[in-house]
Order: structure tokens, then sequence, then C-alpha cells
């Protein structure tokens, strides 16, 4: 009758090597480990700036989306005022619905 053979497996994740691994580069050639160490860093640091810098982005697309919307409701609240004054009932209501609107949809995205 045969043995049973045993299978161990050793799984290691993440951005550097596993201890026992990093040590047996350090052997091989001095060194390494403060390389990879270094290289990790690196790549850490990098991540973080392109995170940064679409959150940046992200901020800047959000603001120019609300100057716009203010400027679009500016711009029909003054059509409507004047429409109202000229006697144009229906055209000042209807210039008026649109930042009414604008209003509402943005308080059902909120939620």
């Amino acid at each position: 009758m045969e043995a049973a053979r045993l299978t161990v497996e050793q799984a290691w994740a993440g951005p550097l090597p596993a201890p026992g691994v990093l040590e047996q580069y350090e052997r091989v050639l001095p060194g390494a480990a403060e390389r990879i160490l270094r290289m990790a860093e690196t790549v850490a640091t990098g991540n973080i700036r392109v995170t940064e810098r679409q959150a940046e982005a992200e901020i800047r697309t959000a603001q120019r989306g609300q100057l716009l919307a203010a400027a679009l409701t500016l711009a029909a609240m003054t059509g409507a005022g004047a429409f109202f004054l000229l006697g144009n009932q229906v055209a000042g209501i209807a210039l008026l619905s649109l930042p009414l609107l604008m209003l509402i949809r943005s308080f059902l995205m909120r939620s």
C-alpha cells in the first residue's frame, strides 16, 4: 500500500514578497531587500498621487457643473421676469419652470 502524499502550499499576497523570500533575495544579492522596499514605496506613493489627482478632477468637474447650473438658472429667471414684464405669462411660466425643475431634480438625485 502506498503512503498518502501530503502537499503543503503557501500563499502570500501583497506588494512585497513574503519575508522568507525577501530574506533569500538579500542573501543572493545584498541590498536587494532595500531596493524592493523602495520600489514598493514608490509604487504606493504613485498610486496615492493618482487617486488625489482623480479626486481633484472630480471636484473641478462638479464645480463647473454647479456654475453652469447657476448661470442657466439666472438666465431662465431673468428671461421669465422679462416675459412677465412684457405681459407674456405663458413664456414667463415656461422659463420659470426650468429652474424649478432643475431644483427638484437636484433634490431627487441626492436621495
